[in-house]
């Protein structure tokens, strides 16, 4: 590291040296001085005097946009370039020898370059750099190159948290050909440079990180992001709909029975949650580890919306069922279980009076009923009517099974709908916020 700060120090200075000097070199000059360091240029020896030492390759990493995320195959591509300065012996000379040339540039080809092959490629291996590449050489022997491409690399791509994610992609570069002791790589920032970066419509750079591995008996170089997927127009286009169609489903217990709907309009929505699922499953990649959470919770609306159109068509058997068909006791029972809280809430008729206490020599024991008080009506006469009327109110029928059912299937489904999509955002948001 102490190698690589004199490296930066130098650069800087003849920076400024380049800047503030005055260059009266000529184009003969020029000439001479490319003809001279070329002559007796050979590429395939390293740059450095002593060739048991390693020649140290200091690299900055800039982003210029990320190009495409395909999730279901699993390639990343952005624009990006790599600034690498080293050393080379063979390019030093003495600016007073040729008219005040501090520094020239020199095509690709024609120099030793630290050459990286991307070792993570999503099609063909391919190294860094092209043929118009120009490397800018100093009077001191610093070299400076920035080569920028298209870098398309593979991703591992976790999407549990689905729209709510977030992914790590590295893209890593190999020294192929060269051994560790020589040519080192050395990170000069250990984090990306976003100067030039343009924001992504879908991807927002949450962190970076630029790290140096020894790889087998190689320096290798990786490049990592970590990328938060911007949620909104999932939300707005997939997540709200599948909540929609889950209130809409439940809302089949609305209509009566007489329209002729019923079913046809819960196969209807039951269709649309199918639909959903197939268009999630063609954004995902095809991998059951880990399963997408939304696909799961696709799944379990799926699966309501059955039972939903099972509760439909048991529900309109019940409502239609010929009422000399006796209902079993424990049908009885439970409805009267279930309609003991509004018969609770029920208020008393306001044209009623409160009934005088019954004989004992009645029959019939009841304890208090409110009753109408009609003239020269027996005591008796109004008692028998008024139990008969109450009788005639209170039987259970099949269509009173029917609304019942209705009723507790759309409170209960509309429960678990909601409860559903609650505790598929808590998933989603909280593991994400972990991560």
């Amino acid at each position: 590291m102490e190698k690589n700060g004199k490296m930066i120090c130098m650069v800087l200075c003849m920076i400024v040296l380049s800047n503030y000097s005055v260059k009266c070199g000529t184009i003969n000059d020029t000439k001479t001085l490319t003809s001279d360091l070329l002559s007796d240029y050979n590429i395939n020896v390293r740059p450095i005097a002593n060739q048991s030492l390693a020649v140290n390759v200091s690299i900055e990493a800039y982003i210029k946009s990320i190009q495409e995320f395909d999730e279901v195959q699993g390639k990343f591509s952005f624009i990006g370039a790599l600034l690498f300065m080293w050393h080379d012996v063979n390019m030093m000379w003495d600016p007073a020898q040729y008219g005040g040339v501090y520094e020239i540039s020199v095509l690709y080809p024609n120099v030793w370059v630290p050459e990286l092959v991307l070792s993570s490629p999503s099609d063909d291996v391919n190294s860094l750099g092209q043929k118009w590449n120009r490397i800018r050489f100093y009077y001191n022997g610093i070299a400076v190159w920035l080569p920028i491409d298209l870098i398309e690399s593979t991703c591992s791509v976790n999407v549990r948290n689905y729209p709510f994610d977030t992914q790590t992609c590295t893209t890593s570069f190999n020294t192929l050909g060269y051994l560790e002791y020589e040519v080192r790589l050395i990170a000069a920032l250990n984090e990306f440079k976003f100067d030039v970066y343009q924001e992504n419509s879908i991807w927002s750079i949450k962190k970076s990180k630029v790290s140096i591995s020894v790889v087998g008996e190689g320096s290798q170089l990786d490049l990592i992001l970590h990328l938060n997927r911007k949620p909104s127009f999932v939300i707005i286009n997939m997540v709200l709909p599948i909540l929609f169609l889950s209130l809409l489903n439940v809302l089949v217990f609305l209509l009566i029975p007489e329209s002729g709907e019923r079913v046809s309009y819960c196969i209807t929505v039951l269709l649309a949650i199918a639909v959903f699922m197939t268009i999630v499953s063609d954004m995902l990649p095809r991998s059951s580890e880990p399963v997408p959470v939304i696909s799961i919770k696709l799944m379990i609306d799926m699966i309501i919306s059955s039972f939903i159109v099972f509760t439909a068509i048991l529900n309109l058997n019940l409502y239609h069922r010929d009422e000399s068909i006796p209902i079993p006791q424990w049908l009885k029972s439970l409805y009267i279980m279930l309609s003991c809280v509004s018969c609770s809430k029920k208020k008393i008729d306001p044209h009623f009076q409160e009934m005088k206490q019954i004989s004992s020599k009645t029959s019939t024991k009841v304890k208090t009923i409110n009753v109408v008080e009609y003239k020269n009506e027996p005591i008796e006469s109004k008692i028998g009517r008024l139990v008969e009327e109450h009788d005639e109110d209170n039987k259970i029928t099949w269509k009173k099974l029917s609304i019942m059912m209705d009723k507790v299937a759309l409170i209960s489904y509309t429960a678990v709908s909601v409860a559903s999509f609650v505790i598929f955002l808590a998933i989603t948001a909280v593991s994400s916020s972990e991560n």
